[in-house]
């Protein structure tokens, strides 16, 4: 109790010291002082965790007395009973003396002893400062227990403190051991003080933290007791009960009365603040915190605030609060930590962090390493100095860093002028070639500045397209020209330099004149000044128009200049944008005279030059292309120079020339071209197609393109212009696309054996059947039919194979051309009978007309043949219907005529009666023709003739005769009544005489002063005798004419000579009694001047039956041209039949599946041709007929010429001619009814003829399937199919002729590859000799190069393209590392030597820089080839493996550090060619994606792959040029070489190729499925025709 006591005044005295005036944390001053919160009782009302507890079950539990024998007091402690319970709660509970609770435990019995033990947990919820640990017992104080505490949550159970009777029997501790000064003051000690077991109940046990703690009078500088009194947990272990030893009886009233029971557990002590808080709050989540102050915070105020670490933290105590200072970072920063090592050294351990304004220290008091401060003192600038160009990184403090040699700027950042390429050795001097450049150089890079057509580093190579490097052509190279087809050419060898002149030393030189209207006006020639001069009269100019010799092909003065002497007589010119003009190939172009830097025109005789060119600095209007500009040259038509430029001027023009070049010794001509034509191509400049090769478009000359030849296979060359093929191998056709006439199979297989020999006779064509491959032949010889023309075709017969006896040729039936040729089996095959004859005929030949029909059954025109009867009924005999065969003419009743007896016959009528006709007795002279009126019998009268049967004259009519009656005409003076008698003499007065009583009597005369006639004298009488004998004679004489003609009497030809003869002996006779007696009579010389006029007549008459004669001759000529036409007709039908023959034959025709299945072709060929026939036979009948009738009216004629000859004749001949004459015009008329009808058959046969040619040429097309007589519609089908296969397959070779040109340009670009490859392999000979150097520093370098070598020209290898890009670029990079390696040895081996190699080191930089860039490029480039990251792991590996191997090379590396200081020389020139390569490798990217973009379609995939091509040496290249270029690059380049990236750029490369070829695969596909759907076409086409009229008409 003594101690107890002692312990609790301690700890009352360190609770009122520590209490003084520590309430608040700073003073009245304000200032920090230390601070705690109160004193507390830490365990009050905080739950204690008990692992053992009485009343669960409820349980008894005895009172010890500590007599024995003495009854005990039980009592039960239930859990569920708030009155009988004894939880954990009552430990902290609050602690009545009067009213006591208690924590129990079970009993011994229930086995509560040791080693059993109670753990008792209290947790504080955070740290505090513990000055004690009071327990108070309810029983008696443990033999045994111990404090823990634990000084984190969460951390390890520390002890605090051991009480027991054995301390070390249980707790291996002294008892009662203490601490000296020195050890360790956080052990805990054991002491048997308060482990009796009296007393029985309220024992207390204090512990105190402090007591026995050497330090503990100096707590506030003891971290050691500062940690030893912090706890955040505080657990009791109740390891052993007191007891008095009876428990070993096991009674279980005794035991019952062990047990451990604690009415109060109190913790003594502060919040755990560290003296920067006066007091502990909870948060929202309800934690106990410290309210921090003095700048701290955290749970025990135990950190500094951020930007509070001026000074370490530290506990406050009394003589310092130890608050946390702000760190001093002059406003750059608001965060800092503290700086132990800044701490001890200035006192202040505020380190800023994150300074702002480019600020650094750690008070941000100074400028980051490389920056400077401002002007203004606030900031910090960055001195950005070039790392590779600055001797140091860091600047003065205006800013200015410190360059290297040939470096400027304030930042050592570019070249000082002449000089590039900035590299840590500093800058290299320009080395560009004069010739290609602008004698600049980007100061970045080195690249000089080209010309507009030249490239490379140092602008020493033309671009593709270009050639001829000149050093006075502005643009640098001149255009490839090469006719537009080739954009790869050089200068061609051979060609001087010449130029055409004109010096006017003698005359004007064919130099002329032009006015604004272009008319040509002379040019005026000075003797003196050796010039010539236009003079204008108005404003309008006039041009000088240069001679011949400027004209014409000056391509080869492309680039050239023109060169004139030019002045004008006075300085007011006005000039134009047309002052030089060029005119050719269509084309225009014009320039002002200043242009191109020439002076102003003056009086004084100035020198202008003009270079041809087409660059943007010679302003030629309009704007022409450089090809078009050469297209212009090529076919240079006019050169004009204006002359004069104002009113009433002139101009002077003086030594004319044009540079151009000529074949022959000179100065060379380097802007000549050859060009490297592409395939197609030939000649200097690829003017010409190549053998094999046609123009596109001939009328375009060597401007067209040159296409191949599409013959194939079966020629090596086509016609350039038509593209014509020299077919060979039996094949024919424009692209001997087809097998020539009697051979089959498919040409266009392109070998010498496609087209096969016709198994066929008589040269018969055949084909091919698609499907069973079967030959067949198409064009069988006439009548013949079968796949071997084997059978008789149908309209023939016979039995060419002797199945029925012997062998029988097949020939045509003759059916009479009367069968329908569209029928099948017209005619029995066997024995040529006609079984199907049309046109109404019958017959074994179809050669008669059926009953009841007739006509000509031969006839040629369907309508001439079998017509009809159709006899009349009333008519005809019995009323018969039948009728004869061959006329037609039916059997008719009396006096009815016509073929049909459908009329009565001359002279009769009354048809109607069906007796016959009666007569109609007309009068054979009164009648007209002896007809009547087959109703009424009216005779038809002559003129002047009346009465039923014509048989009277009219009234005053008379002379009934053949001719009619004649009106009587009567004078009424002289004659008596108008009526005359029947001579026709009128009745007359006296004294009148004559037929119309209208003369005076013979011896009267006429006084008109008395009516009538008066007699003469009588003297008249005698003459009067004699003339009325002659009258007499005369008159017998007419009267014999006049019977001659009404005469129907025939006579002999001698008695008709007879009496002419007696006529013309009369006649001759009486003639000369006329001219005896013409004196007398004047009267009858009238009267031989009428028989005259009537033999005039006659011979009128005979003369038209001449003209009828000749003009039937004519027409029968015209018949005869008719004939020969139809005939020349027919040969052209037959030309065409020949031809739709061979057309035909082209067919695929199936062999018919029976004898009857037709062939109309056959038919309708075999009717044409003996159609034409029979009309020849027709027109030579026709034209015999015609020389008949022709002769006839010769004979006619002759004798007309007879009877003319002999006037004096008799009117019997008259007679006889009249005969003859209607005769000859009846024959005349048959005739040329005969030539009509000729003329109309012949036509008909043309015209059938032409429908024959036309079925021919538009025959239909049938399905193979279908009858015989529709294969010309399936032969037209078919070629018609043939053609739409030829379209489609046209559209396919156009499709493939334009990817051909698609083709030709990635040749082009090929081509341009190779260009570059030549520049490429003078760089790669150059990187041999860099790589040389680096073999006899490696052996391995070799190795390595050669397989590179022999990688690129596996990659040459077009069908393994994409797998060996891979295993090149495998390769190569495999061994790039094994170099780079061998070299990082070398340079670690020779460091020492530096000083030696001066600056060897930072030009291996250098080179390790640029080396880098065309890394980066030829990445960039690589895109396109098919590396795998699996590839590039392999070559690391290798790299890994090479890298082991290079200790065993060191002995070799003492040759290489000699050899490293010429490495030095060859550096700046290998890094140049590395960026030459870079170059490369840029241009062939640009112009494999313009190629790209140019090729939509399948070509595609081409392009990529040979873009790779291209590109891959361009890669190996570059990677030779790093081993030359490069000391340590490799292996950071594969460490850093992105593969994942790159895999999926070459991934969608690939992809983009699958996608490209899938695309051709489709086209193909379409192609293909197009040419199935045709034949589904020609396969599904209809069986027959249906819809065949008939032709048989009965």
């Amino acid at each position: 109790m003594r101690s107890f006591f002692k312990v609790v005044i301690s700890l009352t005295c360190l609770a009122v010291y520590s209490h003084g005036a520590m309430d608040e944390c700073t003073d009245d001053s304000g200032r920090p002082q230390r601070c705690m919160p109160e004193f507390v009782n830490a365990a009050f009302n905080v739950t204690v965790v008990a692992t053992n507890t009485c009343g669960s079950p409820p349980e008894e539990y005895c009172v010890q007395t500590g007599v024995t024998g003495v009854t005990k007091s039980c009592h039960i402690c239930d859990a569920r009973d708030r009155s009988q319970h004894h939880s954990a709660v009552y430990l902290t509970d609050y602690n009545n003396q009067h009213d006591t609770t208690w924590w129990q435990s079970q009993t011994m019995l229930a086995g509560i002893q040791y080693p059993n033990s109670i753990n008792l947990t209290l947790h504080l919820g955070k740290s505090f400062d513990i000055t004690y640990v009071r327990l108070k017992f309810h029983t008696s104080r443990p033999e045994s227990f111990a404090i823990y505490k634990r000084t984190t949550e969460n951390g390890p159970w520390l002890p605090y403190q051991y009480y027991s009777g054995s301390c070390e029997k249980t707790y291996q501790k002294t008892n009662k051991g203490f601490i000296r000064t020195g050890e360790d003051e956080q052990q805990a000690v054991c002491t048997d003080e308060f482990s009796d077991i009296s007393p029985l109940t309220a024992g207390n046990v204090a512990f105190s933290t402090l007591e026995g703690r050497p330090s503990a009078y100096n707590f506030d500088n003891s971290p050691v007791l500062q940690e030893w009194v912090t706890a955040t947990d505080i657990k009791v272990t109740l390891n052993r009960l007191n007891t008095f030893g009876d428990e070993v009886f096991n009674d279980p009233k005794v035991l019952k009365s062990y047990y451990y029971a604690i009415s109060d557990f109190a913790v003594g002590g502060r919040c755990k603040c560290n003296g920067h808080a006066s007091e502990c709050i909870k948060n929202g989540q309800a934690k106990l915190l410290c309210n921090c102050k003095h700048n701290t915070e955290g749970d025990d105020c135990s950190v500094c605030k951020p930007f509070y670490n001026d000074r370490p933290w530290r506990r406050a105590t009394a003589e310092n609060p130890n608050e946390c200072l702000p760190c001093n970072c002059n406003a750059k920063s608001a965060e800092c930590y503290f700086d132990s090592e800044l701490y001890r050294a200035t006192g202040h351990g505020g380190h800023c962090r994150n300074c702002a304004d480019n600020t650094d220290g750690p008070n941000c008091e100074r400028c980051l390493d490389n920056y400077y401060r401002d002007g203004s003192g606030n900031r910090c600038l960055s001195c950005s100095c070039n790392f590779v160009g600055s001797l140091s990184t860091q600047c003065d403090n205006t800013g200015r860093c410190s360059c290297k040699s040939g470096v400027t700027g304030d930042k050592c950042d570019r070249c000082q002028p002449g000089y590039h390429s900035l590299t840590e050795a500093g800058c290299s001097p320009c080395s560009c070639n004069p010739s290609g450049s602008t004698q600049e150089c980007d100061v970045q890079t080195g690249q000089c500045q080209c010309k507009d057509n030249v490239e490379g580093f140092s602008c020493d190579r033309c671009k593709l397209g270009y050639f001829h490097l000149d050093p006075h052509n502005p643009q640098g190279c001149t255009p490839c020209f090469c006719f537009q087809h080739s954009s790869v050419c050089d200068s061609a060898s051979g060609y001087s330099i010449h130029t055409v002149t004109s010096t006017f030393d003698r005359d004007d030189e064919k130099w002329t004149g032009q006015q604004r209207d272009s008319s040509s006006v002379p040019v005026q020639w000075s003797v003196g000044s050796q010039e010539i001069s236009l003079i204008s009269d108005d404003y309008f100019p006039m041009y000088f128009v240069a001679s011949e010799k400027f004209l014409g092909n000056q391509l080869l003065s492309y680039g050239q200049n023109l060169t004139l002497n030019f002045r004008v007589d006075r300085r007011d010119t006005r000039l134009s944008a047309e002052d030089l003009v060029l005119e050719g190939s269509g084309l225009r172009v014009a320039v002002p005279l200043i242009a191109q830097g020439n002076a102003y025109p003056g009086e004084n005789m100035q020198t202008y030059v003009f270079r041809l060119h087409d660059s943007t600095d010679y302003p030629w209007r309009p704007t022409l292309t450089h090809s078009e500009f050469q297209k212009l040259l090529h076919n240079l038509t006019s050169i004009k120079i204006r002359g004069t430029y104002s009113e009433r001027s002139a101009g002077y023009l003086d030594d004319v020339s044009l540079v151009t070049a000529r074949r022959g010794p000179g100065s060379p001509a380097h802007w000549v071209e050859t060009c490297t034509c592409p395939q197609g191509y030939v000649g200097q400049h690829c003017e010409q197609c190549a053998l094999g090769y046609r123009r596109s478009r001939p009328d375009q000359g060597p401007f067209s393109s040159c296409d191949p030849c599409n013959c194939n296979g079966h020629s090596d060359a086509c016609d350039p212009s038509s593209g014509m093929c020299s077919c060979q191998h039996n094949t024919a056709g424009l692209s001997c696309e087809r097998c020539k006439d009697g051979y089959y199979g498919d040409s266009t297989a392109g070998t010498s054996t496609d087209c096969k020999p016709c198994p066929c006779p008589g040269g018969a064509t055949c084909a091919v059947v698609p499907k069973t491959k079967e030959v067949v032949c198409t064009n069988c010889p006439t009548g013949t039919t079968g796949k071997r023309c084997e059978l008789c075709d149908d309209g023939f017969f016979g039995d060419p194979l002797g199945n029925n006896g012997a062998v029988r040729a097949c020939r045509a039936c003759k059916c009479s051309d009367n069968i329908d040729p569209n029928a099948v089996g017209n005619c029995d095959r066997e024995t040529g009978e006609c079984l199907k004859c049309i046109y109404n005929t019958n017959g074994f030949f179809c050669d008669r007309c059926k009953t009841g029909f007739y006509g000509n059954a031969l006839a040629p025109i369907p309508a001439d043949k079998c017509k009809a009867c159709s006899c009349s009924r009333y008519g005809t005999v019995d009323r018969q219907t039948s009728c004869m065969q061959v006329t037609g003419q039916c059997p008719c009743l009396p006096h009815v005529t016509n073929r049909d007896c459908g009329a009565c016959e001359q002279g009769f009528f009354n048809l109607q009666s069906g007796k016959g006709c009666e007569r109609c007795n007309c009068n054979p002279i009164g009648s007209t023709n002896g007809q009547c009126d087959i109703t009424s019998g009216q005779c038809e009268c002559q003129p002047g003739v009346t009465g039923q049967r014509c048989e009277r004259c009219e009234v005053n009519f008379f002379g009934f005769g053949s001719s009619g009656c004649k009106p009587c005409d009567c004078d009424p003076e002289g004659s008596q009544t108008a009526q005359c008698k029947e001579d026709g003499r009128c009745e007359c007065r006296p004294g009148f005489v004559g037929a119309r009583c209208d003369m005076c009597e013979e011896n009267y005369f006429y006084n008109r002063s008395t009516p009538g006639c008066q007699q003469c004298p009588s003297c008249y009488s005698l003459v009067r005798d004699k003339v009325n004998q002659q009258r007499q004679k005369l008159h017998d004489l007419q009267t014999l004419i006049d019977n001659l003609d009404s005469s129907q009497d025939t006579v002999s030809d001698k008695a008709f000579e007879d009496r002419l003869k007696e006529a013309e002996k009369a006649i001759m006779d009486l003639l000369e009694e006329a001219q005896t007696s013409k004196d007398v009579d004047k009267g009858l010389l009238d009267r031989l001047g009428n028989i005259n006029n009537t033999l005039t007549t006659q011979w009128n008459r005979l003369q038209n039956i001449r003209n009828t004669v000749d003009s039937t001759g004519n027409q029968a000529d015209k018949a005869r041209n008719r004939v020969r036409e139809a005939e020349n007709l027919i040969d052209r039908a037959r030309e065409e039949l020949d031809r739709a023959k061979d057309a035909i034959s082209k067919v695929d025709i199936k062999t018919p599946t029976s004898t009857g299945d037709p062939n109309n072709l056959t038919l309708l060929a075999e009717e044409a041709r003996n159609l034409a026939d029979k009309h020849k036979i027709d027109a030579d009948q026709i034209e015999k007929i015609a020389k008949d009738a022709n002769d006839t009216s010769t004979k006619a004629f002759n004798l007309l010429m007879k009877t003319l000859d002999g006037e004096s004749k008799t009117g019997q001949d008259i007679d006889e001619l009249n005969k003859k004459y209607n005769d000859a015009k009846d024959l005349a008329k048959n005739l040329e009814k005969q030539a009509t009808k000729v003329q109309a058959e012949a036509e008909e046969a043309g015209n059938k003829a032409l429908k024959i040619y036309a079925n021919l040429t538009s025959l239909p097309t049938f399905d193979t399937k279908s009858l015989e007589d529709e294969s010309n519609k399936i032969k037209k089908e078919a070629t018609d199919l043939d053609k739409l296969i030829d379209k489609t397959e046209k559209e396919y070779n156009d499709l493939r002729d334009d990817l051909k040109g698609k083709e030709v340009e990635v040749r082009k670009l090929l081509e341009k590859g190779k260009t570059e490859q030549q520049t490429a392999d003078q760089l790669l000979a150059r990187a041999d000799a860099a790589k040389a150097l680096a073999e006899e520093a490696a052996k391995k370098g070799r190795s390595t190069y050669q397989e590179a070598q022999d990688i690129l020209a596996n990659l040459r290898d077009f069908d393994k393209r994409v797998n060996d890009n891979k295993t090149a670029a495998e390769d190569a990079m495999k061994k790039i590392p094994e170099i780079n390696a061998t070299i990082i040895a070398a340079n670690e081996k020779t460091k020492q030597a530096e000083g030696a190699l001066g600056n060897a080191a930072t030009d291996a930089k250098m080179a390790k820089s640029k080396a880098e860039e065309a890394e980066k490029i030829a990445s960039a480039v690589q895109k396109d080839s098919a590396k795998t990251k699996e590839d590039a792991e392999k070559a690391f590996e290798e790299t890994v493996k090479l890298d082991k191997e290079v200790k065993g090379m060191m002995d070799q590396l003492s040759a290489a550090e000699k050899e490293l200081a010429k490495k030095k020389a060859e550096a700046d020139n290998d890094m140049m060619m590395a960026n030459m390569a870079s170059d490369n490798a840029k241009e062939a990217e640009d112009n494999a994606r313009k190629a790209k973009g140019a090729v939509r379609t399948v070509l595609n995939t081409i392009n990529d792959l040979l873009k790779q091509l291209g590109n891959i040496d361009k890669v190996d290249l570059s990677k030779l040029d790093q081993i030359d270029g490069s000391l340590k690059q490799a292996k950071d380049k594969m460490a850093n070489s992105e593969l994942d990236r790159k895999l999926r750029e070459l991934n969608d490369v690939a992809k983009t190729q699958e996608e490209m070829i899938t695309d051709y695969d489709r086209q193909i596909r379409e192609i293909r499925a197009d040419i199935a759907n045709l034949n589904d076409i020609k396969n599904t086409l209809p069986e027959g025709c249906f819809n065949t009229p008939s032709l048989e008409q009965p």
